[in-house]
């Protein structure tokens, strides 16, 4: 019985710790979002936008 329950607490705890580094809701997306990552059907918590760089503006050529 205390060997149930110390795998129930262990699976408990890697869910926890794979939806926080996938990103995942906690939601009914869950189970697929931990098992899958976040690209697979899950939702993310937080999505941010990748932040897009400005062009870089072209160097100028020296005056001669």
């Amino acid at each position: 019985m205390r060997i149930l329950l110390i795998l129930i607490i262990i699976a408990a705890v890697f869910v926890v710790v794979q939806a926080q580094r996938h990103g995942c809701k906690y939601d009914a997306t869950l189970i697929s979002c931990v098992f899958g990552g976040a690209d697979v059907g899950g939702s993310p918590a937080a999505e941010t936008p990748a932040a897009e760089t400005p062009a870089e503006a072209p160097a100028e050529a020296p005056a001669q």
